[in-house]
């Protein structure tokens, strides 16, 4: 088993040409099936990236298809998925020459050009809940991570180009690209997103803090229908970064010619319309029918008209039980034969509890499933393999269970105790961490400190940070706090009042068997706590909300996702499910007007968290900050660390073809399965 990657970071690559060696690499530049010689393969050949035949690749397993076909000395003669035919026959759906760009993508399949047909079935939790593994089937970001989960490619965007100093960027889009409705896609809808939709104050009264680069905002500006530009107040080459990782679940762009009725600024009846419609305004209806995050916006029977440039498409309207989703007859991509990607005509989504989970892949109803397996079913799915018909692998990425305090509890007195160190480290003391590795954990993991994973300034000191299980060491603290024990042998609050510990978790983030041993950890103090099962959205709302006491919802990044996006290391360190400190992002962000003044140690994780969106990945200060923040953010103990770099079940149906024999990693901040391309798997029955 391999686990995950080291990373040299020393981005020189600043652009990328079609037809030329054009990935960007957190190191280097990386080309994939490149021979010395030049294809002599037919346009109907599939060359593969196991047998490339002499192609030379742009960037591993693709290229664009007029570098291909320069390369085989001929055109590419599309071939048409019979899902469409009796479309395209009754003049419902122009033929597929009509639909593909004449800049497509062309993919090398992992091992062989597939059929058509088929559905791929998965399972989620909830249509709010895990259901990011099957939303990174059918994808489409600007730019992708690629499966060595160091080089960001071209995907959406043909190319793109830095300026000197990392402050304006270029992307090139694809000649011929279409929405799924067959309607051009082109600058104006990437300048929509930013302008009308990021940017607009009645949307978002505060742009969000991605787009805040140097203390403004950053501008999109249409150069003409293929070519678009982002400009910054300061450098900011951490952008392709939070677009091929994290930020691939959120397209940086939208169909303008669809939404624009929608918006006051393009249609002046958009209020009265809403208002009709039963919205309170156009600014709510806005919001109703789009969403960034691209599960929240199928959840509305309007998802079945909105254009999207996805793998596949809605095809009925979501429930409470599952969705279904259809392949996109404008996809961009095509295989080295020539069929038009996707392979697989359906995607399955059903929405199952963690038991029933189990059981429908060991009945072999799932074909591909990581996010959301822990390592406790290892056990009786690797048992299972033969009857239900899959293959369990072991790939890294899981990155284990962490505990954070909610420092800022609305409760003062909670708030009092939470944000005393001391109270923060007594629990790290306390936490049996061997014990969890090897019952839980299969010894697989180790036990560790919360840190970034994978990273080139976390240390081995870093690591092992007040690991040490010492419940002597941890009663003292909490001597020292004056938390005294009651009669009943549960310590009391400082000021006398009864202290329980409400954690309120999710299956999605705590297995029952963790929370189990952990409650014995607590009792070894003489905390109290009771534990109670919630949805994962239910405890997203009360973390929003200051009112839960425990947070576990933290995406550890790796390095990529770190330059991507540092506000997963800052409090509140999280979009989704924040840990604490809100209020004081919102003092941050508002220079002191708004919020509430956080400590030093806060204030000077803010400050150079600005300065780190603006140095060059590798470089000396780059590595001077990452450190401070780690130690930071350890000493001052804010996110406790139980068991890390555990390896991440995955159930692949053996039924289905062009998975890689060896996965990278599966994490959600690598868009779990995108970098391994789901759009040329296919089901070989």
């Amino acid at each position: 088993m391999r686990m995950p990657i080291d990373i040299v970071l020393m981005p020189r690559l600043r652009s990328v040409a079609p037809g030329a060696l054009g990935a960007v690499m957190l190191g280097a530049l990386a080309v994939s099936g490149g021979g010395a010689g030049t294809a002599t393969a037919a346009a109907a050949a599939c060359l593969t990236m196991a047998d490339p035949q002499g192609i030379n690749t742009s960037a591993p397993g693709q290229l664009d298809r007029p570098d291909y076909e320069t390369q085989i000395g001929g055109a590419v003669e599309l071939s048409e998925n019979p899902l469409f035919a009796d479309a395209v026959s009754a003049g419902k759906l122009p033929p597929v020459d009509q639909r593909v760009p004449e800049e497509a993508l062309v993919y090398l399949p992992v091992e062989a050009c597939g059929s058509y047909g088929g559905t791929l079935r998965g399972v989620a939790r909830a249509p709010e809940s895990g259901t990011s593994g099957i939303l990174s089937w059918r994808q489409a970001s600007l730019v992708r991570i690629s499966d060595d989960l160091k080089t960001v490619v071209p995907n959406v965007a043909k190319s793109w180009a830095w300026n000197d100093d990392y402050t304006e960027i270029v992307f090139t889009l694809r000649k011929g690209h279409k929405w799924s409705d067959g309607e051009p896609f082109t600058a104006d809808d990437v300048v929509f997103f930013f302008n009308d939709i990021e940017l607009n104050s009645d949307l978002r009264p505060k742009t969000r803090k991605l787009w805040i680069i140097g203390g403004e905002p950053v501008k999109a500006e249409k150069i003409d229908d293929l070519h678009v530009k982002l400009s910054f107040a300061v450098p900011f080459p951490g952008l392709l970064y939070n677009f091929a990782t994290n930020g691939s679940y959120f397209a940086p762009y939208a169909p303008k010619h669809h939404y624009m009725q929608y918006h006051a600024a393009y249609n002046a009846n958009a209020d009265a319309e809403a208002k009709a419609a039963g919205f309170e305004g156009w600014v709510q209806r806005f919001k109703t029918i789009y969403h960034r995050w691209k599960d929240a916006e199928t959840l509305t029977p309007h998802a079945l008209i909105r254009p999207t440039l996805e793998s596949h498409i809605m095809e009925v309207e979501a429930n409470t039980q599952r969705r279904v989703f259809v392949a996109n007859p404008y996809y961009f991509k095509i295989d080295t034969s020539g069929q038009q990607l996707p392979y697989v005509d359906r995607h399955h989504e059903r929405f199952l509890n963690r038991e029933l989970q189990v059981l429908s892949i060991l009945n072999g109803e799932v074909d591909f499933k990581a996010q959301g397996v822990s390592l406790t079913a290892f056990p009786v799915l690797k048992e299972g393999e033969a009857k239900g018909g899959y293959e369990i692998r072991l790939p890294p990425g899981s990155v284990g269970k962490v505990l954070a305090f909610n420092i800022t509890h609305r409760d003062p007195d909670l708030r009092a105790i939470y944000g005393d160190l001391r109270f923060r480290q007594a629990v790290s003391f306390l936490i049996n961490r061997d014990e969890i590795n090897e019952l839980i954990s299969f010894g697989l993991g180790r036990p560790t400190q919360a840190v970034p994973a994978s990273t080139s300034f976390v240390t081995e000191e870093n690591k092992n940070y007040m690991i040490e299980h010492d419940p002597a060491r941890a009663n003292r603290l909490l001597d020292d706090m004056g938390m005294k024990k009651g009669p009943d042998g549960w310590r009391m609050m400082p000021n006398g009042k009864p202290f329980t510990i409400l954690w309120e978790y999710s299956t999605q983030f705590a297995e029952p068997e963790f929370v189990k041993l952990m409650l014995e950890y607590f009792r070894d103090g003489g905390l109290n706590v009771n534990a109670k099962e919630q949805t994962s959205q239910a405890t997203r709302e009360n973390a929003k909300a200051g009112t839960s006491d425990i947070n576990m919802e933290w995406d550890t990044p790796f390095e990529p996702t770190m330059i991507a996006d540092i506000g997963l290391y800052i409090p509140y360190y999280s979009d989704i499910g924040p840990l604490f400190g809100i209020n004081w992002r919102q003092w941050s962000l508002s220079n002191g007007a708004e919020g509430e003044e956080p400590p030093a140690w806060a204030k000077r994780m803010f400050v150079i968290a600005e300065e780190w969106r603006t140095v060059e990945p590798g470089s000396d200060r780059y590595m001077e900050i990452g450190r401070e923040l780690v130690k930071l953010n350890q000493e001052n103990m804010t996110i406790i660390g139980t068991v890390a770099e555990l390896p991440k079940p995955t159930v692949i149906s053996n039924n289905l073809g062009n998975i890689p024999s060896d996965l990278t990693a599966m994490n959600f901040n690598f868009g779990y399965n995108y970098a391994y391309r789901p759009d040329q798997w296919y089901l070989k029955n």
